[in-house]
């Protein structure tokens, strides 16, 4: 199923939704790292996979699987499903060891799609907590706006950061809090630059 992705489907979404991908060096080149983003449709998750370039472990609400067919699908091409409604700790667990392994998880830490406009939504503490057990880097990304076809999207993707200083520490919901206002404020500068290059280039 990945490699059709990669050599069939990507391409029709390149064609049709004309990504404009910034900052791809700052991607790591190996270990685990956790990739957060901003989220409007579906459609961000085959973006994702066109920056990491290989397969990549995500973080999707359990309805999403909620047939045979979407089951097969979904947990094939990475997902793993999660309960917003309480504490899953399956999903924590599954979480951590794709992290563990040294592989890529991709969250996005609205919880939900973005319906109302470009600016973040409230920042949830999934991504954090994942990170801060694991070890491991943040790698902010940002969209612009919402993909649309034929319409040039600008993506940002950040210089990562740790939250390594923070080791040793339990993880409370006071410091919960900061590491979601460090992580808010690297997901805006990364939105902020996507934006930028959208306005640089209209002028061109």
């Amino acid at each position: 199923m990945f490699k059709l992705l990669i050599w069939i489907i990507l391409p029709f979404y390149r064609l049709l939704y004309m990504p404009k991908i910034i900052g791809k060096e700052n991607l790591p080149k190996k270990g685990g790292y956790v990739l957060v983003c901003n989220h409007f449709a579906k459609i961000d998750v085959f973006m994702i996979v066109d920056l990491v370039r290989k397969k990549i472990n995500f973080m999707a609400k359990k309805e999403w699987f909620n047939s045979k067919f979407k089951n097969w699908l979904f947990r094939s091409l990475g997902a793993i499903p999660v309960d917003r409604e309480k504490a899953d700790f399956a999903s924590v667990k599954a979480c951590l060891k794709v992290l563990r392994d040294d592989k890529p998880l991709v969250v996005f830490p609205e919880g939900t799609r973005n319906k109302v406009n470009t600016e973040l939504q409230e920042i949830h503490g999934g991504a954090n907590l994942l990170a801060f057990k694991a070890n491991v880097p943040i790698v902010p990304v940002a969209m612009s706006r919402k993909f649309k076809k034929f319409r040039r999207n600008y993506v940002f993707i950040g210089k990562p950061y740790t939250l390594e200083e923070y080791k040793g520490e339990k993880f409370t919901a006071e410091l919960g809090d900061k590491f979601n206002g460090i992580m808010r404020e690297q997901m805006e500068n990364c939105l902020l630059e996507a934006k930028n290059a959208e306005n640089n280039a209209k002028k061109k």
